[in-house]
C-alpha cells in the first residue's frame, strides 16, 4: 500500500504557517479596564493620549516578525476602535504615498518605514487619520534571512520623547551599497491628532532620549522577512 502522507502533509503544512492570529486576544490597561486585539503574542508596551501601543503579530507560526501595533482606545467603553470615514478604509503603511527617490540602493527595511512616513503624499505634518491597526518596526538587529549580513539597526523609545510631549521615536540605520545611512521616524500624540516627522540622514530628536520620562524599548536579535 502507498504512503501518501508526505503528498497530503505539505499543503497541511502550508496552511498552518500562514493561520490569522486569535481574535479578542484581552489586555490590561493601566487603569485596569480591557481591550480586545486581534494580535498573536500581543504585549501592551504604554499608553499615549488615548492609543494603546502594542506588540505583537498578526498570524501564528508564520514567517512574520514581532512588530508594533497602534489601538485606539474608545474611552466609554475600554475597548480598542477602528475608525475611519465612510466608504474609506485606514491607508496601511505600505500604501502611503512615497516620494521619488532615485536612490535604488535603498534596502526593503527602509522602503518600509519611508512608506510609514510618507503619509498623505507629505513627509511632515498632523494626520486626523486613525493608525489603529498599523504595523511598525520593533526594535533590534535585523540580519538578511539569506546571507545573514547584518542589514537594520533600529533603536525604539516611548514616553515624553519630543519636547515634553507623548511621542513613539525610532532611530535607525539600513545597510546599503554605500554603506550604512542614519534615518528617524518620528510619531507626536497632539489634541489635533498625531503629527508625523521623517528624517534621513540624521537624526535630530536624539537629543530628546536623555529625558528620564522617554523609555526606550528593548530590542531583538531577528533576521528579515522573506
Amino acid at each position: 500500500m502507498k504512503n501518501f502522507l508526505p503528498v497530503l502533509a505539505i499543503p497541511l503544512l502550508c496552511f498552518s504557517s500562514a493561520m490569522p492570529a486569535q481574535s479578542g486576544i484581552e489586555l490590561k490597561l493601566s487603569d485596569d479596564r480591557a481591550i480586545d486585539v486581534d494580535l498573536a503574542e500581543a504585549e501592551l508596551i504604554s499608553e499615549l493620549r488615548g492609543y494603546a501601543i502594542i506588540a505583537g503579530r498578526t498570524c501564528i507560526d508564520c514567517d512574520e516578525n514581532t512588530a508594533i501595533f497602534l489601538e485606539k482606545i474608545d474611552h466609554r467603553q475600554g475597548q480598542a476602535v477602528r475608525s475611519q470615514p465612510d466608504g474609506e478604509d485606514p491607508p496601511e503603511p505600505e500604501e502611503f504615498a512615497r516620494l521619488e527617490r532615485g536612490d535604488s540602493t535603498e534596502t526593503k527595511a527602509a522602503q518600509r518605514d519611508r512608506a510609514q512616513a510618507e503619509m498623505d503624499g507629505a513627509v511632515d505634518g498632523v494626520t486626523e487619520v486613525d493608525l489603529s491597526g498599523e504595523r511598525f518596526t520593533y526594535p533590534g538587529k535585523y540580519r538578511d534571512y539569506l546571507t545573514k549580513e547584518l542589514v537594520e539597526k533600529t533603536r525604539m523609545f516611548y514616553g515624553k520623547c519630543h519636547e515634553n510631549s507623548p511621542a513613539l521615536l525610532w532611530l535607525s540605520e539600513y545597510r546599503t551599497e554605500k554603506g550604512w545611512v542614519k534615518e528617524e521616524y518620528l510619531l507626536v500624540f497632539r489634541d489635533e491628532g498625531i503629527e508625523h516627522r521623517y528624517n534621513q540622514a540624521r537624526q535630530p530628536s536624539i537629543y530628546y532620549i536623555e529625558n528620564e520620562d522617554c523609555r526606550e524599548l528593548k530590542g531583538v536579535e531577528a533576521t528579515t522577512e522573506p
